[in-house]
């Protein structure tokens, strides 16, 4: 089931309002974890079931982490932990995916299990393990009750496209949160901005990304196709993972929780670590705290040997490399099996390594050559640089093989014998143009500065109350309307 789906804003979504409301506050949250796991079970219902071991699984380890005080004790069973979390998301995630490879050097000899994906598993064994890992660290109180553990991993707003929830934000909100009017009101305006984007922008858009990905040939393709066809695709994810984003927090306040922010216009940024502080933080915060800062903190010895060898600096710098590579090979890794999702975390890897480790010699050049880094100029170049270097990553993610992504970037270059424009590319922007500079606004803070600048207009309550009115009878039409409506991230 998917939020914009008339199944859910008709029938799953005010039905489960109302039981909750309805009920007694003591059998609220099993009411909303049962809601849950119907909501889950929708398409595929035998997958509940590794949902289900997922929650019992991690219910016991968060008993065990507190049982006993000592250090080693608890390695020990954070240790089996994630092992445990790993092997259920190995299996049904990679095995497939290394037979295959396995099978290009062994002559075929593995059988291949046709194990299918279960729906969101990336984002729920991330959020389970976020449970025991705060629980570790004393970041939330211990669950005694397994039901309470199930409401927080299985909660329906973020469960298959997230944001990751860490056990932290929501721990005092399982047990003592307190519904408020103003709450379900912010709720119902987040979640139909959220509903807009992902169906008034994001499907929109989506189908000139489809048409231009779509092509046979790299010489089929124009340059000018291509490009549009990339920028397409970084709108139409943007706004599917980002109006899932808003739909997901917009939800939670109905129900008395609060998310975190999940993305803060990530294409304003200035450098590639800046688009990543404001992409997906959910799980980038997830990667820094689980890994990176753990891996840094045990590279001691090896930040020792580098600073005798190659100086201060480089020592300096040695835990932090160390952390960068290790965090976006498991980036790309966690977003699916294939290669190109794989070389798609390299790549970035390799642009934040080497910018930690050369963005000192950057900033001398830029103070020699007399450039004002405070400029409006300058940021500009920043930002156009910036997302020049996440489009090209976007080819990668996009493409269903590397031998498509190689073949779309020499499209991107005139590297296929292909034109620079053509009559389709020409068809294609006129067709798209104004969804495109709807796509380009929104994805900037400017309608929050226009807020700002004239408050008196746009904080009005009554304002608010019609745009969001306006906002869902068009997206319902959308909806109702039409049967494209793909979701990008149910894929991870």
């Amino acid at each position: 089931m998917v939020f914009s789906s008339t199944v859910f804003l008709f029938a799953f979504l005010p039905i489960t309002l109302a039981g909750y409301y309805f009920l007694p506050r003591r059998f609220r949250n099993g009411f909303v974890t049962l809601a849950s796991l119907l909501f889950y079970a929708w398409g595929e219902p035998k997958f509940v079931l590794i949902m289900c071991l997922s929650i019992f699984m991690n219910y016991l380890f968060g008993l065990l982490v507190v049982r006993r005080e000592d250090d080693a004790y608890r390695r020990g069973i954070l240790t089996m932990m994630v092992i445990s979390n790993l092997s259920l998301f190995f299996v049904f995630k990679y095995l497939n995916f290394t037979i295959e490879n396995l099978n290009v050097l062994l002559g075929g000899i593995l059988p291949q299990t046709h194990i299918r994906l279960p729906i969101g598993i990336s984002f729920f064994t991330f959020q389970a393990m976020s449970y025991v890992f705060d629980v570790s660290l004393g970041r939330g109180e211990v669950q005694k009750n397994p039901l309470n553990v199930a409401l927080y991993i299985s909660l329906f707003p973020q469960l298959i496209a997230g944001p990751i929830v860490r056990y932290e934000t929501v721990a005092e909100e399982i047990q003592n949160r307190q519904e408020s009017l103003e709450d379900f009101v912010r709720g119902i305006r987040r979640f139909t901005v959220g509903l807009a984007k992902k169906v008034l922008l994001s499907n929109s858009i989506g189908l000139l990304a489809d048409q231009a990905f779509g092509f046979g040939e790299a010489s089929q393709l124009s340059v000018a196709m291509a490009w549009l066809g990339v920028l397409a695709y970084a709108f139409q994810i943007y706004f599917d993972f980002g109006g899932y984003s808003d739909m997901a927090i917009g939800l939670g306040l109905m129900f008395g929780f609060h998310f975190d922010e999940n993305f803060c216009y990530p294409y304003i940024s200035r450098t590639v670590a800046e688009f990543w502080q404001r992409w997906h933080i959910s799980l980038g915060s997830w990667f820094r705290d689980y890994l990176f800062y753990p891996v840094s903190r045990k590279m001691g010895p090896l930040s020792k040997r580098v600073k005798q060898r190659w100086g201060k600096q480089a020592g300096r710098l040695a835990p932090s490399v160390v952390g960068l590579a290790v965090v976006w090979l498991c980036t790309g890794i966690w977003h699916g099996a294939s290669w190109g999702y794989i070389l798609w975390g390299v790549c970035y890897g390799v642009l934040l390594i080497s910018a930690l480790i050369f963005q000192p010699v950057f900033k001398k050049l830029v103070k020699k050559c007399g450039i004002h880094t405070q400029s409006p100029g300058f940021a500009l170049f920043q930002i156009a640089r910036t997302m020049l270097l996440v489009l090209l990553g976007y080819v990668l993610f996009r493409s269903v093989t590397l031998g498509a992504a190689v073949d779309y970037y020499r499209a991107m270059f005139a590297l296929a014998g292909n034109a620079l424009t053509d009559p389709s590319a020409g068809f294609a922007l006129r067709n798209h143009a104004s969804v495109l500079v709807l796509c380009a606004v929104s994805s900037t803070p400017i309608l929050g500065f226009l807020q700002h600048r004239f408050g008196g207009l746009f904080v009005s309550e009554t304002v608010k109350n019609i745009a969001c009115m306006l906002l869902l009878i068009l997206s319902t039409a959308y909806i109702v309307s039409s049967s494209y409506n793909p979701f990008i991230y149910f894929a991870f």
